[in-house]
């Protein structure tokens, strides 16, 4: 017998529960995804505002922060898409591309900054 005296009535709510959790982690996904959007437009934008910065210097950066920001938009598609059994795997990837492009923004406004 589940907590509340009814076992189904205790499945269904355990499964709302996880699906809520489970919609919130793909929004907040998803907002990260299109922060770094924002950061790349706003580092191309002081690329060209500033002129002590090349676009030598900075065209690299967002090649590569694109890049990654496409692997991380597959990611977060894949996770949204993935069967209830496998969520916490892919939730895993796209929590590791997630950090991969949080890393190389960080390395790239570093690399602004230090110019």
């Amino acid at each position: 017998m589940g907590i509340f005296g009814d076992d189904k009535l205790q499945d269904e709510r355990i499964a709302a529960l996880e699906d809520h959790v489970r919609g919130l982690t793909e929004t907040v996904q998803a907002n990260q995804v299109d922060l770094v959007e924002g950061w790349v437009a706003i580092l191309a934008l002081k690329a060209q505002v500033d002129e002590k910065v090349s676009a030598a210097d900075v065209d690299p950066a967002i090649v590569k922060l694109n890049d990654e920001l496409g692997e991380a938009r597959e990611q977060l598609d894949k996770a949204s898409a993935a069967a209830s059994e496998s969520w916490a795997t892919v939730q895993e990837g796209a929590r590791d591309a997630m950090e991969t492009l949080r890393a190389s923004m960080r390395q790239a406004v570093d690399r602004i900054k230090e110019s």
